[in-house]
């Protein structure tokens, strides 16, 4: 390798070598990708690993060729044939809506050889919490899974320490968080809600806020925390759910007639029953059985 390569790693080579991947794949020359930020020739030596560009410059040159950082971090990942962290949310949802036992036992096992590789703590604060949330996912299918008592204080100071609420924090409290104290899980979704964040107003965050608010509405109900359970269903009332989220409104429906029913309102089970069958017309069928699920077990 060049002598100039050799102060970069691999890896900040690779930020060069997708964003060339990306650029042509666009169809965007070099000069136009460059434009008034950088020049063609520190694009050509980016591109081919003898330089790296700042992070502001990075943001500029990136949106000059119509992509996202969520985008690039995919494409990134993937060439250096990592796990994608912005999609591992993704994964761990689908594996629990399939109820697919073997692929999150299998997550979970590669989490935990990685923690024992990775025994300073510092170091390991992301993988611990990621072997955290997918036990916990674990446990909705198996009662062989259950977060330990250091495992939820863990959980805890994280959440408690957070200012900015980012999507995996989001889905991290909806996943874990019936292993919290419903006072204590109460507060923190009133932290997460809170509209002075940065990234409150994200399309991708909103949505897991909703996803992950459906979840914990759930929790308040079987556990007849009524009261908090309409809160927050008037919450994402107000919010005015985009028709985009079809799924997520057709859910707050259903949670929402299943409220009303516990208060004696009998034609929620009827809003339930339609619920339920919409998601089978639409062919949601795994949220369909379990709606049925919770629908005859209520008739008995």
């Amino acid at each position: 390798m060049d002598n100039s390569k050799k102060k970069y790693s691999e890896n900040d080579i690779a930020i060069g070598k997708v964003y060339k991947m990306l650029r042509i794949s666009k169809g965007f020359s070099q000069k136009e990708a460059a434009g008034d930020e950088i020049s063609v020739t520190q694009l050509s030596k980016f591109e081919n690993g003898y330089t790296i560009v700042s992070t502001n410059h990075f943001m500029i040159i990136l949106q000059n060729i119509n992509v996202n950082l969520f985008e690039f971090q995919n494409s990134y990942n993937q060439y250096l044939e990592e796990k994608d962290l912005l999609l591992f949310n993704t994964e761990l949802t689908n594996a629990l809506m399939e109820k697919n036992f073997i692929k999150l036992k299998l997550l979970l096992k590669e989490l935990e050889l990685k923690l024992e590789l990775n025994s300073n703590l510092s170091k390991n604060k992301k993988l611990k919490l990621d072997y955290i949330r997918t036990k916990s996912i674990l446990s909705f299918i198996s009662n062989d899974y259950s977060l330990t008592k250091n495992e939820i204080n863990f959980l805890k100071n994280y959440l408690y320490d957070l200012k900015e609420w980012g999507q995996y924090d989001i889905h991290l409290l909806g996943q874990c968080a019936q292993f919290l104290d419903l006072l204590q899980l109460s507060d923190l979704v009133e932290r997460m809600i809170s509209p002075s964040q940065i990234n409150y107003k994200l399309h991708y965050i909103e949505l897991a806020r909703i996803q992950s608010i459906l979840n914990i509405i759930n929790i308040f109900i079987e556990n007849n925390m009524n009261e908090s359970a309409r809160k927050l269903i008037k919450y994402l009332e107000d919010s005015k759910i985009h028709e985009y989220f079809m799924f997520e409104k057709i859910t707050l429906i259903y949670n929402e007639a299943h409220l009303n029913y516990k208060k004696g309102i009998l034609s929620g089970l009827d809003t339930m029953e339609k619920c339920q069958k919409i998601l089978e017309f639409c062919n949601c069928y795994k949220t369909a059985n379990w709606m049925a699920k919770e629908i005859d077990e209520i008739k008995k």
